[in-house]
């Protein structure tokens, strides 16, 4: 066993003396204030467009729509629901423009749904009411308009919320609603209310807007039993997955924890921007850093003549060839969880500690959480099992081939190019088969973990993915492990080493 220690100390040695290793460390580094960067970027480039949409004179727009509008009533050729449905849009822009409501906003805010959800559509029914005398329904929709209206100007968002509590109550007793919709109605607004989601202008709680309409689509899909993005039966598991993302999404709620990827910028996700961002181009580099290693690990022993002399020591072949793949698979495994530690760290500095998110999932129908330096740790290393993977093919092209130009460019172009080339085939490959293609089964870290992200966006990725589990792509992964292990050793210990 000293034997076999020794010879890894002097492989370890020898692989961190080569420039190409300092220089491709320098750039781990480098990488981490490169991504903060990035981050960073990225929320000044949102906040420019935001402050851009923000600057946009609505008053003038809506200014010239109402004159439009104007124009359009005049015009005889309308029929009598057109002219009401313009007159009650007409009258709805005007009292959004006496009120300063933004009506053209992407933001969710309570006044503008009051008035484009309820209160231009009971104006379109006073006027239909009119137009066929029935003064008495006609009467009924002013005074509710007009109680609207007084929610709207006293600022009153409990007020809001209760008229959409008791229309949905109306909804239930005239049975245009089942009970069960009516309680999910019920506890959507609940949410609304508790955690004041659209009460304020405010374009950095858009998150919270965009999980709860993920939830109540949850619900819906759970009540009805289909997916009502794909349109499929949900299976068990499909059930239990929406039932653990309400429950994820309302923890989310109560600890203000965006989830990264639902298009809102808030330092909080600015965070979670730099931690993928890190996460992708620091490991891309340790990727093409370790791919150089394990390429040149037994070719360059040819090309220098040096595997001459370890012909004439009383290590047997196979110790020789072990002793190379341990130190490049610590090397991987050291590297990964260092990088780890010290963007944690970066991350601190840049953009608060406070906004380092532990990672949550659901056991036992109980939301539970991991520590975040604990969460980026294992998610980095199940990135580097992908790394392992061209390691591994690095190796035995260079133990094969005893080049390192073939090993080391053949493996970087298939880490590079390997995952869109599936993605493509996956767009018009439809058969079984396809799923068994090794480059079908990396990306294991999304696999595992796919709570940090929204459910639709979690969706997204598994069917860029193609919908393979965790567990089969480790099966696939490990056949194709053993076979570039066994041709590697096989190859060493046969071929003349001396040559």
């Amino acid at each position: 066993m000293s034997k076999f220690f020794r010879l890894c100390s002097c492989e370890f040695t020898k692989i961190m003396k080569k420039k190409s290793t300092k220089v491709m460390l320098i750039i781990l580094v480098i990488s981490l204030f490169a991504s903060a960067g990035l981050a960073q970027l990225t929320k000044g480039m949102y906040n420019i467009v935001d402050e851009m949409y923000l600057a946009t004179d609505y008053k003038e727009s809506m200014k010239s729509e109402i004159e439009t509008m104007k124009t359009e009533l005049n015009n005889e050729s309308l029929d009598e629901a057109s002219k009401n449905a313009n007159q009650a849009y007409l009258e709805t822009l005007q009292l959004a423009l006496d009120n300063d409501i933004n009506i053209y906003t992407y933001i969710p805010y309570w006044k503008t749904e009051l008035l484009l959800d309820d209160i231009s559509i009971s104006k379109q029914n006073l006027y239909n009411y009119k137009s066929i005398g029935d003064e008495e329904s006609a009467a009924k929709e002013q005074s509710n308009i007009d109680a609207k209206i007084e929610i709207l100007k006293n600022d009153d968002f409990s007020g809001y919320i209760k008229l959409q509590k008791d229309a949905a109550k109306v909804n239930l007793d005239n049975v245009i609603i089942n009970e069960q919709e009516y309680n999910d109605t019920i506890s959507i607004l609940d949410l609304k209310e508790k955690y004041e989601i659209g009460k304020t202008y405010n374009s950095e709680d858009s998150w919270k807007a965009t999980l709860v309409d993920e939830i109540q689509v949850l619900k819906t899909n759970i009540r009805t039993g289909i997916d009502m993005t794909t349109g499929k039966a949900l299976t068990e598991e499909g059930l239990e997955k929406a039932s653990d993302t309400i429950k994820m999404n309302e923890y989310r709620l109560e600890h203000n924890m965006p989830p990264f990827m639902t298009g809102d910028m808030s330092i909080g996700t600015t965070r979670k921007v730099y931690d993928y961002m890190m996460g992708s181009l620091s490991m891309m580099v340790i990727a093409v850093m370790i791919i150089i290693i394990a390429g040149s690990s037994i070719s360059s022993e040819f090309s220098k003549g040096t595997i001459k002399f370890w012909s004439f020591t009383p290590n047997k072949r196979w110790k020789i060839l072990l002793s190379k793949l341990v130190v490049n698979t610590l090397i991987l495994v050291v590297t990964t969880v260092g990088i780890t530690l010290v963007s944690a760290v970066v991350g601190n500095v840049f953009f608060g500690s406070q906004n380092a998110q532990d990672y949550i999932y659901v056991s036992g129908g109980t939301v539970h959480t991991i520590n975040y330096i604990a969460y980026s740790i294992l998610y980095n290393l199940a990135m580097a099992i992908d790394i392992f993977m061209f390691l591994l093919l690095a190796m035995m092209l260079s133990t094969v081939a005893r080049n390192t130009a073939v090993a080391v460019g053949i493996s970087i172009a298939a880490y590079l190019g390997g995952s869109t080339i599936m993605q493509i085939l996956n767009m018009f490959v439809k058969s079984e088969w396809i799923k068994f293609i090794p480059f079908n089964n990396l990306t294991l870290a999304d696999r595992i973990f796919t709570n940090d992200v929204s459910y639709s966006a979690s969706t997204l990725i598994s069917g860029l993915t193609g919908n393979i589990s965790a567990k089969f792509s480790l099966a696939v992964l490990g056949v194709c492990a053993v076979i570039m292990i066994v041709t590697m050793f096989d190859s060493f210990r046969k071929r003349d080493i001396a040559a």
